[in-house]
């Protein structure tokens, strides 16, 4: 049994750190990178591995958050999911972006039977433009 990887690289655009909220790591997978923020217009990586000779695949989850400040608020949260068992042949890749967080996962699918997983992920903020803030600024100001 080879050793089995799983690695996600952030890509973080945004003006605020990337905050690691939470996260699982399966037991019996080694860490080898695991960063708790990513500051702003910078990236980090999220890696494990399972050690040759081990009947386990690699399986993460983590929950970054972006940190708001005094006068901005937070953009959303990144939540990301891998999951690549040895005793199945399903995999499982899942991600989700909210409120004004946008995130391009690639690729933003894993096969089955696939052992490893190098993906990146570039987060960025979502852009308003003045003619839909002025939209909702009229339609708050109507209801």
């Amino acid at each position: 049994m080879p050793k089995w990887t799983a690695r996600l690289t952030v890509i973080n655009t945004t003006n605020q750190d990337l905050k690691l909220a939470s996260k699982y790591i399966y037991n019996g997978n080694s860490i080898v990178s695991f960063p708790e923020i990513i500051p702003a217009k910078n990236e980090g990586v999220y890696e494990i591995f399972t050690p040759s000779g081990k009947p386990l695949g690699p399986e993460f989850k983590i929950s970054l958050v972006a940190q708001g400040t005094d006068k901005q608020n937070s953009l959303g949260s990144f939540e990301f999911h891998v999951d690549i068992p040895y005793w199945s042949s399903r995999n499982t890749l899942q991600y989700h972006c909210n409120r004004d967080l946008t995130c391009q996962v690639s690729p933003s699918t894993i096969y089955d039977s696939d052992h490893n997983y190098n993906g990146e992920v570039k987060i960025g903020a979502r852009v308003t433009n003045d003619a839909e803030n002025k939209k909702i600024l009229s339609e708050k100001v109507s209801s």
